[in-house]
């Protein structure tokens, strides 16, 4: 999966502006507060860092990627002398323990393949009393994605395969699990509803052909004909016979915040 996160900016167009969108109303359910060290544990490409910066004015802000293109792209995004970016993987944070004073990560964990060891990592770095949260899209509540891979399977039987959709910190109660097993308390999960605006179908299909994420990868793997075919089975599923222009899609992302023991 890492080549699919290789190119920043298509990554950018795809996903990114939503995580943008995302970032604030995670940062209010984790009750994000100024002053001492906050770490963002899988970076990307900067959405949460711009929040945290935007929401802080002494915080020292870390954060940290596996995918050294985001952290070459984040670190052109800031010029504040506060935020410091690191490649680095979330289950094993180079970090002493008792770091940080707040742990976040946003849109990480359903990707991380030991997200107990993740938990438990974030839960390490960070004080006695200080919190720890993540948020992640809910698998059955993000219509960019499932509208295409219904529309890709009904093309093609063997997409599902394709799709590497996550099995795992992305339904109701499996990221509180995650915390209550990693030994932090006055764990609470909360689902975030959001809506995503596109301006034209081009608006929505365009950044697919970048050849990020599983969607993009898929399309990417398409001949021009089967591309095609696909690109007009999503435009007749989310414009029907109406004409091009503007519409909506909905969102739904579940986000958790736990504290660390004293």
């Amino acid at each position: 999966m890492p080549e699919m996160f290789a190119n920043a900016l298509g990554y950018e167009q795809l996903m990114g502006r939503w995580s943008v969108r995302l970032a604030p109303l995670y940062t209010d359910f984790a009750r994000l507060r100024d002053g001492g060290r906050i770490l963002d544990v899988g970076c990307g490409t900067g959405a949460l860092i711009k929040t945290i910066a935007d929401k802080t004015r002494t915080s020292e802000i870390v954060g940290i990627d596996p995918a050294q293109s985001f952290i070459n792209y984040a670190r052109t995004r800031f010029n504040d002398p506060r935020i410091v970016l690191e490649a680095g993987d979330a289950v094993q944070l180079p970090f002493p323990a008792a770091h940080f004073e707040q742990t976040l990560s946003l849109l990480v964990m359903m990707f991380v393949p030991q997200p107990e060891r993740a938990a438990n990592e974030m839960k390490r770095v960070t004080r006695p009393g200080g919190t720890v949260s993540a948020c992640t899209w809910h698998r059955d509540k993000l219509e960019l994605t499932s509208i295409f891979w219904e529309e890709a399977c009904k093309l093609d039987p063997g997409a599902d395969a394709r799709a590497q959709r996550p099995k795992h910190s992305n339904r109701e109660g499996q990221l509180a699990a995650l915390w209550q097993l990693a030994g932090l308390v006055d764990v609470e999960e909360t689902a975030i509803s959001m809506q995503l605006p596109f301006t034209s179908f081009k608006d929505f299909w365009e950044p697919h052909l970048c050849g990020v994420a599983p969607q993009g990868a898929y399309v990417a793997s398409l001949s021009d004909e089967r591309r095609e075919a696909l690109r007009k089975a999503l435009h007749s599923r989310i414009l029907g016979g109406r004409q091009d222009g503007a519409f909506t899609l909905t969102a739904t992302a579940l986000a958790v915040r736990g504290t660390v023991p004293r």
